[in-house]
């Protein structure tokens, strides 16, 4: 100890605290008079803070000694309101039954007599229409089977017309020959009718070339504008082309494009509300797990500081459809429904639809591709399908610090505008309060007995820790990790090594000087006195 107050110990310099030596002095006659007052004025103020800890303590312990509701709170609200409409309903079950009993005076065995005769009649024609339906259905398989015949026959009639060729200088020279008769047939040449039929062969075949390679280049024009057609454009029969061509041809084409563009309607009204939704259900969770993590965070202490966190409308141009996201009207009292088919539909869209329909086109054009994009305006919506898509891009996520000076005074710093003013031990602080309270949240640290997971291993591995801190802080960081229950694994240099010594359980010195083998040297926390003298 230096008379100016500076100390030496654990290889460091520091100042010691001038209340030591000044408020809390043990030095003098009535010092030890002053400490009891201190004692008891510590004592005091202890108790009255501890008096409404107790009492709020005794009445949590009522509350978690009580049934817990396995349901929702407004199935018991529901139930509530039947109960008390129980009264209402006898009174109303009573007068229905009077009434039940005074129609059944009136003529009842007349109804009887007509409702068996009604139900004699209806099984009569139930019978009928069941033979009718086992006739019908007789019928169409006749008619299935007539009309597979029919195309059938068809099908092999244009097979045989396509492969006769029908030449007219021919049929007039038939039917001539036919007229000479058997006589005249023998004055012709034979070689020259032979050398007439195979030049009109000859010129048939150079005919049916030419027409092939023309349907053939047709062909291949076509298969290059539909890729996706797997046909074979040299086949010797058009088979192939026909068949889609018959497909493709629709009296009610008009009748599908207007049933097309219904259904596009239909799935882009399916598409806004589930994609709303899933967004809207996205960040209702993110600001559960908020709750979550301020109330883990409410527990920790970091002296007189505390923090929060702080989940709000994105401040960006993005923040303009959270609103859309998070409207009121969006949430559906169930009671508020009715049986008209229409209202149940458009309960759910009408009013929202009213205020963002045209907000919800324009984000939707974001991300949808124009007819006929190009590779460029694709990626570019691939790439905002997946931004909009995320609920993290309609929020903005901040950290609330509050400190109470030593005049009472609170003052609350965000941690945007604090990390541009605060040095970098401070700028760390933050930084595993939120590291701590997620882990605290993945481990279920704070939950009810029925959500924790038991036994837990409780594992946080920290690589070059608290590094911009001084061991005042580093000290408070390791308290709050025992205090959570974690087991913590640090790794350090050695120049910061003196900032955990007297702080953790087990240190493992890892030495590698000569770049070949790496040498370990353990020891324990009750080893440091020794080491430090030697």
């Amino acid at each position: 100890m230096t008379p100016d107050g500076l100390s030496y110990r654990g290889f460091r310099f520091q100042h010691m605290n001038p209340d030591y030596y000044t408020k809390y002095a043990f030095i003098g006659n009535d010092s030890m008079g002053r400490r009891i007052k201190q004692l008891k004025k510590q004592q005091e103020e202890l108790e009255k803070r501890m008096n409404p800890a107790l009492e709020e303590q005794i009445r949590y312990e009522k509350l978690l000694s009580m049934e817990r509701l396995s349901h929702s709170v407004e199935e018991y609200m529901e139930w509530k309101s039947d109960i008390e409409e129980i009264s209402v309903q006898e009174k109303e079950k009573s007068r229905l039954n009077q009434r039940l009993l005074a129609l059944k005076e009136i003529d009842i065995d007349r109804l009887e007599t007509e409702k068996e005769e009604i139900i004699k009649s209806l099984s009569s024609c139930r019978d009928q229409l069941s033979s009718i339906i086992k006739e019908t259905g007789r019928k169409e398989d006749e008619i299935r089977s007539l009309n597979q015949t029919c195309l059938l026959l068809e099908q092999q009639i244009g097979e045989q017309e396509s492969h006769f060729c029908k030449e007219e200088e021919l049929e007039q020279e038939f039917w001539a020959m036919e007229e000479l008769g058997r006589e005249e047939i023998r004055k012709y040449d034979l070689d020259r009718l032979k050398n007439q039929c195979m030049k009109r062969e000859e010129k048939s075949v150079r005919q049916q070339e030419e027409a092939f390679s023309k349907v053939w280049t047709l062909r291949h024009e076509y298969l290059q504008h539909y890729p996706n057609r797997s046909f074979d454009f040299q086949a010797q029969t058009n088979e192939e082309y026909d068949s889609l061509r018959e497909r493709l041809q629709c009296d009610n084409l008009e009748k599908y494009q207007s049933i097309a563009r219904e259904m596009g309607r239909s799935a882009a009204e399916h598409f806004k509300d589930d994609f709303i939704f899933k967004i809207r259900s996205a960040i209702k969770e993110a600001m559960m797990r908020k709750d979550e993590l301020n109330r883990i965070i409410h527990k920790l202490d970091f002296g007189k500081d505390k923090y929060q966190f702080i989940f709000s409308k994105n401040k960006g141009p993005d923040g303009k459809y959270y609103d859309m996201f998070m409207d009121d009207s969006l949430d559906v009292n169930p009671k508020n429904l009715t049986d008209s088919m229409e209202e149940q539909a458009n309960l759910f869209t009408m009013d929202h639809e009213n205020r963002y329909g045209e907000l919800m086109n324009e984000l939707i054009s974001v991300f949808i591709p124009p007819e006929n994009a190009t590779e460029k305006e694709m990626e570019e919506a691939r790439r905002n399908m997946v931004r909009y898509a995320d609920y993290r891009t309609y929020l903005s996520f901040d950290m609330e610090q509050t400190i109470e000076s030593e005049d009472g005074e609170t003052i609350k710093i965000r941690l945007s505008k604090m990390l541009k003013k605060n040095s970098g031990g401070e700028g760390q602080n933050p930084l595993y309060v939120a590291l701590l309270a997620s882990f605290a949240q993945a481990y279920r640290i704070g939950m009810p007995p029925k959500m924790q997971r038991n036994p837990a291993i409780r594992l946080v591995v920290l690589d070059e820790a608290f590094s911009k801190m001084d061991g005042e802080k580093v000290a408070s960081c390791i308290r709050l990790i025992r205090d959570l229950g974690f087991q913590v694994i640090i790794s350090a240099t050695n120049d910061k090594i003196q900032n955990y010594l007297e702080n953790v359980d087990k240190t493992f010195v890892f030495a590698n000087p000569n770049k070949k083998s790496i040498s370990i040297q353990e020891f324990e926390k009750a080893e440091f006195i020794s080491l430090s003298e030697e």
